[in-house]
C-alpha cells in the first residue's frame, strides 16, 4: 500500500478532485461556515467599532495630558 501521498488532503484538492471525475454535485465541504448569521456578524462589526473608537477616544486624551504635562 502506498502512504497515501497522492490523496487529496484539502478542500481545493477534494474539489479539483471530484471535478475531474466528474461528479461536481456530489462535493460537499466537510467544514462549511458554522454561523451564517448576517444579524449576529453585523453587531459584532458594531461591537468592534465602538471599541475601536473608545480606544482612539482614549489614545487621544492620554497624548493631550502627556503634552500638557511636559509643558507645565
Amino acid at each position: 500500500m502506498g502512504s497515501g501521498s497522492t490523496r487529496p488532503n484539502n478542500a481545493d484538492d477534494k474539489m479539483i478532485a471530484a471535478m475531474e471525475r466528474g461528479d461536481q454535485g456530489e462535493f460537499k465541504d466537510r467544514s462549511p461556515p458554522k454561523n451564517t448569521d448576517e444579524k449576529l456578524i453585523k453587531e459584532k462589526k458594531a461591537r468592534a467599532e465602538e471599541t475601536r473608537k473608545k480606544a482612539e477616544g482614549l489614545k487621544a486624551l492620554r497624548l493631550a495630558a502627556e503634552k500638557e504635562g511636559k509643558e507645565k
